[in-house]
C-alpha cells in the first residue's frame, strides 16, 4: 500500500471512531435529562394524586361523553321552555329527587346519584327539589333546581319510586323498563330516599348493556358522583391545603359514636379497636412516610384517637425498625358545635365535606359498620379504583344492650368494594318476588350492597 493511501486509510478510521464515540456520549448525555425529567414528573404527579381531584380522579370518558350531552340537552330544553315566545304546552318529563336536608352527606348524596341515573336512562330531565344552597357547597353544570320550573308542573302526573322505607318500587329498578308505556304516562317520577337505592339498576335487563359500554366496572356511584357533584372552588381549596399535610401513604379513619338507638351509648364501639386496625395497617409498611387522618364525629373521641395513635408511635420500635416516620392530623372542624341542619349530626357543612374528601384521598380507610359517612368518602373518590376496598369496624349484634367493650363481641372486616351500601336491600331480599330478587343477585356486588350497612333485620313490609 503506498503511502498516501495509508495515511487515508489512518485518517479514515479515526474519522469512523470519533464519529462513534460523538454517537454514543450524544445518546448517553439525552438520556440523562429524560431520566431526570420522568423523575420530576412522577413526584409531580404523587403531589398532585394528593390535592388535586381534576388531575387525579378516576377517569371514564364514555361516561364524561354521556353527562356532557346531557348538559347540553338539558340547557337546551329549559332556554326552550323558558322563552315566553314558547306556545307549546308539552312539558319535557322529568325526575326530581328530594334530598333529606336533615340528614348528612351519606344519606344525603346517594339519592342524588340514583335520581340522576334515572334521567339518564329514561331519557329525562333531572332536579333537585329544596337543595337551596347546593350552588354554596358544589358547582353546577347545569340548573337543576327544580324551582326554576316547578311551576309549570303543578298539573302533571307523578309517580313515587321511592319514599324513604315506605314505598320502593324495587321490581321496576331491578327488572321494569323505565321507558314502558306506563311509566312515561307518568310527567314526574319522584324520588325521596337516604338510601344508595338504585343499586340493583346495573342488573336490570333492559340497561345491563348501557351498564358493560358506559360503566363495565360497577364504579358507578364514583363514576356519577365525580362528574355530578364537583366541590366549589373555594372548598376545593381547603382540601388541597389539608392534603399537602399527606405523605407516601396516608391512612384514613372515621370514627362514629354518636349513631345509636333511641340516644343510648349501647352501639358505641371502643375507640381502641380502630388503633387497633391502624397497627395492623402498618405492620406491612416498610420505608415510608406515613400520614393518618383522623374524622370523627365529636371532639373527645377524636382527641383519644389521636392521642392513643401518637403514644404509639412514638413508643413502639417495630414501626421505627421498619424506618417509617408517622404524622397524625385532623381539619379544626369543632364537632361539639351543634348543626341546626343536620339534627343528628355535629359540626358544621363545609367541614364535613372537608373530611369526606380528605378520607377519600387516603390509601386505606379505617371505617364505622353502617355509618353511610365513611363509604361515601370511600367511593366519591378517585381513590375508589384502589385494589382492596376499606376496612370495617362492625359490632356484632344480637340485642342493643350487649357490651361492646367485649373484645369477641366486634369484627373488623375489609369490604371489596368502595360502592356505597344499599341498607334497603334486605328488605329487597327478604321481601320482594323471586325474579326481582334472583335479578338484583346477578349483580356480582349484590353481597357487598346488602351487608354492609345497618346489623339489624328490616322490618317485614306492609
Amino acid at each position: 500500500m503506498t503511502k498516501p493511501l495509508v495515511i487515508l486509510s489512518i485518517l479514515l478510521n479515526v474519522t469512523t471512531f470519533s464519529i462513534l464515540l460523538l454517537l454514543i456520549n450524544t445518546n448517553r448525555f439525552t438520556c440523562i435529562p429524560e431520566l431526570v425529567e420522568t423523575k420530576e414528573a412522577t413526584n409531580s404527579i404523587n403531589t398532585e394524586n394528593l390535592k388535586n381531584d381534576d388531575n387525579t380522579k378516576y377517569m371514564n370518558s364514555k361516561f364524561d361523553k354521556v353527562y356532557n350531552e346531557y348538559v347540553k340537552k338539558h340547557d337546551r330544553t329549559i332556554t326552550k321552555l323558558l322563552d315566553p315566545s314558547n306556545n307549546s304546552s308539552e312539558l319535557p318529563k322529568v325526575v326530581v329527587v328530594r334530598p333529606d336536608m336533615h340528614a348528612g352527606f351519606g344519606n344525603r348524596l346517594p339519592g342524588i346519584i340514583c335520581g340522576f341515573l334515572y334521567s339518564l336512562i329514561s331519557d329525562r330531565l333531572f332536579f333537585i327539589d329544596g337543595y337551596s344552597n347546593f350552588e354554596k357547597y358544589f358547582e353546577k353544570d347545569f340548573d337543576h333546581n327544580w324551582d326554576t320550573v316547578s311551576y309549570l308542573y303543578k298539573e302533571s302526573s307523578a309517580k313515587d319510586l321511592h319514599i324513604r322505607d315506605e314505598v320502593n318500587d324495587f321490581t321496576l329498578v331491578a327488572r321494569g323498563n323505565f321507558s314502558s308505556e306506563e311509566i312515561n304516562s307518568y310527567d314526574i317520577l319522584r324520588v325521596y330516599t337516604i338510601d344508595y337505592i338504585c343499586a340493583p339498576l346495573s342488573s336490570n335487563p333492559y340497561y345491563k348493556e348501557w351498564f358493560n359500554k358506559i360503566i363495565p366496572d360497577y364504579r358507578i356511584f364514583t363514576t356519577v358522583s365525580l362528574t355530578l357533584l364537583k366541590l366549589h372552588p373555594d372548598l376545593k381549596s381547603q382540601v388541597e391545603d389539608h392534603a399537602n399535610k399527606f405523605r407516601d401513604y396516608n391512612i384514613g379513619i372515621h370514627l362514629r359514636e354518636k349513631k345509636s338507638p333511641e340516644g343510648t351509648k349501647s352501639w358505641m364501639v371502643p375507640i381502641e379497636h380502630y388503633y387497633e386496625a391502624v397497627r395492623m395497617l402498618m405492620l406491612e409498611v416498610k420505608n415510608k412516610n406515613v400520614s393518618i387522618f383522623v374524622a370523627a364525629d365529636n371532639t373527645d373521641g377524636r382527641n383519644k384517637l389521636v392521642n392513643l395513635l401518637n403514644e404509639e408511635f412514638k413508643s413502639n420500635n417495630i414501626y421505627h425498625d421498619n424506618n417509617n416516620s408517622v404524622k397524625i392530623f385532623h381539619s379544626e372542624d369543632n364537632m361539639d358545635l351543634e348543626n341546626p341542619v343536620m339534627w343528628v349530626n355535629r359540626g358544621t357543612e363545609v367541614g364535613a365535606l372537608i373530611d369526606l374528601k380528605l378520607l377519600g384521598l387516603c390509601d386505606d380507610l379505617v371505617i364505622t359498620y353502617a355509618s353511610s359517612f365513611g363509604l361515601l368518602a370511600a367511593g366519591w373518590s378517585h381513590k375508589a379504583s384502589r385494589q382492596r376496598g376499606l376496612f370495617v369496624i362492625n359490632p356484632i349484634k344480637k340485642n342493643w344492650t350487649e357490651n361492646l367493650q367485649v373484645v369477641d363481641k366486634i369484627w373488623m372486616w375489609g369490604a371489596i368494594s368502595s360502592e356505597p351500601c344499599m341498607y334497603m336491600s334486605k328488605l329487597l331480599i327478604k321481601n320482594e318476588d323471586e325474579e326481582t330478587v334472583r335479578t338484583f343477585k346477578s349483580n356480582p356486588l349484590w353481597i357487598h350492597y346488602s351487608q354492609c350497612h345497618f346489623p339489624i333485620e328490616p322490618r317485614t313490609k306492609n
